[in-house]
This record gives structure tokens, sequence and C-alpha cells, in this order.
């Protein structure tokens, strides 16, 4: 009976910060402190232009931006990840929230927060049933045309802004056509605006990545709008923001339109826990450490609960604050902490300032932060290597443009089951040849000069035998003996990679063996594992198949073909000399290192050998 950890250890299992805040160096204190203040000075124009996506005010964006980074830095295992509001999760919560409808701008804001309380449950409730594992079902494929297509969903949503054209709601296609329509009524002060924070904000990634240039564009924005008449040309700004921190509230929404958000909070959880995830991994394995899966389904539940009963909305990990986070030198989960303390200050001191934001600046941030999002490299690269994949991304691409986002990531989600269902169902199968001078067996398509037996067929499954590969493993099988070159007279399969065979897995091995009867071939079974021997046994098939078949290594079932088949070898005496030469030796010599079982099964292959070849020299001078 395992021992119960102490109760220390079982705290820094939920509580990583336990784990790392004992041994946190001095030196690191520096460099986590002017990461969080270059973070921060990317997340409050980044908050404020996300919460514009989700159709809420700014100061919804920068509370999520406080509370989701605190309860990260206790939570998460993630040294670099960033959480907070991000693009794609602003976007889906507008769409799924316009779906439900709401009477007036503060339903509107309740059901964003809602959302996020109803995701941080979605989450809580996948780490208690510690289903983490299953992030790893979702295709790379798929969320390379999920992001490439959140990408210019995203930036189509902006571009209205940019140019100073109002209205242009629905999907991708519905805006570009408004704006075509429109381009007449184009605002040139909000172009020039726009466009003129785009080239910045670009030159400046070639210039000094570091440099926060969205802070410095947003600050000398304002400055221009404070210091000209550019407001009576019609430039819109941001508007009033509501000073100091947030009252935590739970909001009060009608049962039937909680229930109505379920759909929105669980695509936003999906959405967030893969993006997340993706990220994590990915830094965690450049910096040579490990990310729990299960850990971050808690964090991201909190960090959500946290945003949502402090009127924020839905958070997670961003692509473009995580990159920066990493290249900003983190060293601990404490830099995102540092960076909601300076959100606090601008909320405390910096509100009034922040209200003269101009619009166009804002979305030029936005469209230059989700360029990022858009994989044309990955895109080309499985255009090049795996077209199936390649098209797979695209039509996870497509579905994002043409239905939205909110639909986009089940449609996403429906792509990778179906790619995992289609793959388990065409499993693959490996015929083997021995090793020359070792009695081990491998592929003969990867190894051409392995040696084969006539009349024998060593095959092996290559995944584990179960439901959806079953049928097809056997088609596989029966095809093979069909069409084989040679008469079979006995097939071997290796079942060593099969662990946990089902009962769809031993009837299949059970019609394999009437099928290949049918045919004049014997079925033999070896390295069966104990789980799979014992099932066998339990439901007949042991006896049905015969146990003399079974056989726990597959030089013994060749050996056992040999033995049995030393008449039929003796008839084709003029292929077989050469071979059976090379067996004599090879059985010699193994036998000369093994005891036991093994040893006596090799002699008696030894004398049936000597047998064949004294057959075969006798016939040679006949």
């Amino acid at each position: 009976m395992s021992e119960r950890l102490p109760i220390k250890d079982r705290l820094a299992k939920v509580l990583p910060i336990l784990r790392w805040l004992p041994e946190y160096k001095g030196e690191w204190l520096r460099a986590d402190l002017m990461a969080g203040m270059t973070l921060a000075a990317f997340t409050v124009p980044e908050a404020m232009a996300y919460a514009g996506l989700a159709g809420l005010p700014p100061q919804a964006g920068l509370y999520a931006a406080i509370t989701a980074p605190l309860v990260y830095t206790v939570l998460g295992t993630s040294r670099q990840l960033a959480v907070g509001p991000t693009s794609a999760v602003s976007v889906l919560v507008a769409s799924g929230l316009q779906l439900v409808g709401a009477e007036s701008t503060g339903q509107y804001i309740a059901m964003a927060s809602m959302t996020a309380i109803l995701m941080g449950c979605f989450a809580l409730l996948a780490y208690l049933l510690r289903l983490g594992f299953v992030v790893n079902f979702i295709s790379e494929s798929v969320l390379v045309g999920f992001s490439s297509g959140a990408a210019l969903y995203i930036a189509s949503t902006q571009v209205g802004k940019l140019f100073g054209i109002p209205g242009g709601e629905g999907e991708f296609f519905e805006r570009i056509v408004h704006l075509a329509r429109h381009l007449e009524d184009s605002n040139p002060w909000a172009i020039g605006m726009g466009l003129g924070g785009i080239l910045l904000l670009l030159a400046g990634e070639h210039l000094a990545r570091r440099v926060p240039w969205a802070l410095i564009l947003v600050f000398g924005s304002i400055t221009v709008m404070t210091a000209s008449d550019l407001g009576a040309r019609g430039i819109h700004v941001v508007g009033e923001i509501p000073v100091g921190l947030p009252t935590p509230v739970f909001p009060h929404l009608a049962p039937s339109v909680i229930r109505s958000l379920l759909p929105t909070a669980f695509a936003a959880f999906v959405l967030a826990y893969i993006e997340g995830m993706s990220m994590a991994r990915s830094y965690a394995s450049g910096h040579r450490y490990r990310v729990d899966t299960n850990q971050e389904l808690l964090a991201l539940g909190f960090a959500c609960l946290g945003a949502g009963v402090t009127r924020g909305y839905p958070v997670a990990g961003s692509f473009s604050r995580t990159a920066l986070s990493d290249a900003a030198g983190s060293r601990t989960p404490l830099a995102g902490g540092f960076s909601a303390l300076w959100v606090v200050l601008v909320l405390e001191f910096l509100t009034g300032f922040f209200a003269r934001m101009p619009e166009p600046v804002l979305a030029s941030v936005v469209i230059v932060a989700v360029r990022g999002l858009f994989k044309l490299d990955s895109l080309r690269c499985l255009h090049r290597l795996r077209r199936r994949e390649f098209w797979t991304a695209t039509a996870a691409l497509t579905g994002v443009l043409f239905l939205g986002i909110l639909a986009g990531v089940l449609v996403g989600v429906l792509l990778s089951l179906l790619l995992v269902i289609w793959r388990a169902s065409q499993a693959r199968m490996s015929i083997l040849g021995r090793v020359p001078g070792r009695l081990q067996f491998s592929d003969i398509r990867d190894n051409p000069e392995n040696i084969t037996i006539p009349g024998l067929c060593i095959l092996r499954f290559d995944e584990g035998i179960f439901y959806a590969n079953a049928q097809s493993l056997r088609e596989q099988v029966l095809k093979l003996v069909d069409h084989c070159s040679l008469p079979v007279r006995t097939v071997v399969v290796d079942l060593e990679l099969t662990s946990d065979l089902d009962i769809p897995g031993v009837e299949m091995l059970e019609e394999l063996h009437k099928d290949l009867q049918d045919r004049g071939i014997r079925l033999r079974l070896s390295r069966l594992q104990p789980s799979t021997r014992d099932l066998l046994d339990k439901s007949g098939v042991t006896e049905t198949i015969g146990p003399q078949n079974i056989h726990s290594r597959t030089i013994g079932a060749v050996s056992s073909y040999l033995n049995e088949e030393a008449t039929h070898l003796q008839e084709n005496y003029d292929i077989l000399p050469d071979l059976v030469k090379r067996m004599e030796a090879m059985v010699a010599g193994r036998a000369d290192h093994t005891d036991g079982e093994d040893q006596d099964r090799l002699k008696a292959v030894g004398q049936k050998i000597g047998e064949i070849m004294d057959i075969l020299k006798a016939r040679s001078r006949s």
C-alpha cells in the first residue's frame, strides 16, 4: 500500500508556486520585473483592443489582464505563458453572444463575464476528470489552418475601423463585401493614422524588438488627438474608462440565458486550452522543462473564474505576449504577476489619458498582433511534405472564414477526431524477415537483406488491435496471402504491440484463423502480452486456434513451422540447400548460448535440419 504524500507535497502539486518560490534566486527578480514591465506595456493596448473585438468596453480587457495573470502566477506550470485577453477568444465570444442576443449593454457585459465563469467550470471539470491528455488528439495541421483562418477573420473585423467605415457586421466575406461597397465613404484621416500605426509597428519589430512600440504608438496618438482637432474630422476614440479596480460581483442572468451561453463557453474553453498548451509545450521544450497538462486545466479554470467575477471575460494564453515574455527574459511565472500590477497602476492613474485613444490605432495594434497567427510557412511546409494534411489545414481555414470563429472551433475539433479515427482504422502491418546471423526479425521493407523462408509469412501489427482497425488488419492479411507470388502454408502474427486487446479484436483473430484455414493455411501467434493471452484463453479462441500454435517468441513459431514442414521442404530440395545451410549454422551457434525450453527447441530444429541436409546430399548424388 503506497504511503500518502506529506501535506506540503500535496499542496505543491496543486500550487506550483510552492515548488519554485522557495528556490527563487535574487538575480531572477530583476529579469522578471523588467519582463513584467515590458509585458504590461504591450498588454494595456492589446487588452483594450481585444475587448473591442469582443464587443466590450476597454476596461473589460484591462480587468481580465489583471486577474488572470495573478491567478496563473500561483497555479500555472509554464514560465513563459502570458495569460489574458486574446484575439481569437475575443472574436469567438463576440460571435457567440451575438447569436444569443442581449437586451442591453449591461446584460451583454454580464453575459461575457458569465461565459468566462462557465468556461472556468468546464476547465475545472476536465481537471477533475484528468482530461489533459485530450489535447494530444488535436491535429497540428488543424491548428495551423484554424490559426491562419482566425488571423484573416480577426483582421477583417478591424479593417472597417482602419478605414473609418461604420457597420460591416457578419462573417468574413460579408465584411469584405461591405468594405468594397463603401470604400468611397472612407475617412482619409483614419486611414492615414491606421496605416501609419501599422508601418511604425512593423518597422519597430525590425529595429528593436523589445521596445514597446505599441505603447509608444498609443501614447503618441493620444497626444496628437489631444493637441489637434482630429476628433472633429470623424476619428472615433475609445471613450471614458472607469477609474480604479473592479468590485467582484457574480453576474445575475436568467437560467435560460445561462444555458444559451454553454456552447460558446465550451468552444472558448477548447480553443483557450489548445492555444495555451501548444505554446506552453513549445517554450517548455526550448527551455528544457515540462508543463503539466492537467495542472494547466486547473490554472485556466481559476483564471477564467477570476476574470468572470471581476467584470472581465474569457482569457487564454496569448501568442504574441508569450513570445514577448520569453524574449524579455522572464525566468518564472512571476513576470505575469508583475505585468498585472503595472496594469493596476494604469487603472488607478491613467484611465483619463487612455480615454482619447483613437480607434484606428487600436485597429492597427490588432492587425499587427494577429499577423503572427497566419502560419504561411507551416502551410507551405504541409503543401510540400504532407499534401493530405495541407488539405486538412485548408478545410479548417475555410471553415473559420465561411462559418465564423465559433463554428470554426467545432469544425477543427471534428476534423481532428475524424483524422484520429481514420488513422486508427488504417493500421500498418509489417512483413518480417530474419536478420542475417541473428534469431531476430525486422521489417523487410526497411531491411531488404533480411532472410525469408518459403511458405512462411511473418507479420507484425504495428498498432494494437482494437475495434476500429481489426477488420482492416484482417483484410490486409488475406489480401497479402491471396496475392503472394509463392504459396503460403503458415502465417505467423507477432502481437507484441497489442497490449489492450478488446472483444472485436478477439473475434477478428478467430475469423482470421478460420479464413486462413479455409485456404489451407495455418495461423500462428507469437509474443503475446499476458493480458492478451489471458483474454484469448478465457474467450476460447486459444482452443480454436490451437495452444500449439501460440508461441512466446517468433523464433519458436518458425521452429515449429520447420519441424512440421520437413517433408514438404524435402520435396523442394532444389531451392533450399543454401537456406538450410544458413539455418543449420545459425541454430547451432544460437543453441550454445541458450538454455531451458529454447535450447531444447533449437536442438530439435537442428536435428531436423541435419536430416534435411542428409536427404539433400543424397538426392544431389542421385
